[in-house]
């Protein structure tokens, strides 16, 4: 594809030469499908911070732990939020154990044809 080409991605205009970097990124890295499911998250307090919770150490006096409060990832190259949904468009995406991309990303510039 042309750098300088317009794709649609969810019915929505992109231009290659925006997308170009993102997908060199995302084509590094090892997808498997995957079910969009809540995961907890680390909130701060008196803050505007949230992260997701992996386990990872923290200071309660910092940060409260929320069972399932983490409610959404976006896609890597697109920004097509995925979440718990019926609609696979939204429920089902593909990730590397961190980063998420959309199904119509991944198939569209990630799948090996």
């Amino acid at each position: 594809m042309d750098a300088n080409t317009t794709v649609l991605i969810h019915g929505s205009p992109w231009e290659m030469s925006d997308l170009a970097p993102l997908i060199q990124r995302c084509r590094t890295r090892s997808w498997r499908q995957q079910r969009w499911v809540r995961r907890d998250a680390l909130v701060q307090r008196g803050g505007d911070l949230t992260l997701p919770y992996q386990g990872q150490p923290y200071d309660p006096a910092d940060f409260e732990l929320v069972r399932g409060g983490w409610k959404r990832n976006t896609c890597e190259i697109c920004w097509w939020d995925l979440m718990e949904s019926d609609k696979p468009e939204h429920g089902i995406g593909y990730t590397d154990g961190r980063h998420w991309i959309c199904s119509e990303c991944h198939d569209r510039f990630i799948k090996r044809l």
